[in-house]
């Protein structure tokens, strides 16, 4: 009995082995998308963006990308390229629309 144990927890430890690996691979080469609406919000580092033919996308805006915060207010309309890594879109430009 304990020989299936051990055998058993081998089988599941080779089927998480392509799983984590396959993963770890896809985060290598992130998709930009690129989004374009008015501002709903903009606290800390989560910028709020309804574009306008869907609904509003958090993105989060890493601390060393550069933002004119003054700028970026409800209201506004901007351009944001972001890929998406597992929970949330991760902002890789920010900026401000001219009308």
């Amino acid at each position: 009995m304990r020989r299936l144990g051990w055998i058993a927890i081998l089988l599941l430890g080779l089927i998480a082995l392509p799983v984590s690996s396959s993963s770890a691979q896809s985060g290598n080469n992130p998709s930009t998308v690129h989004i374009v609406g008015v501002v709903q919000s903009f606290s800390g580092n989560t910028l709020d963006v309804k574009p306008a033919t869907s609904p509003s996308v958090w993105v989060m805006v890493p601390a060393d990308l550069h933002v004119d915060r003054d700028t970026v207010k409800a209201g506004v309309e901007v351009s944001v390229d972001a890929y998406w890594a597992d929970l949330c879109y991760i902002a890789t430009q920010v900026s401000v629309q001219k009308k």
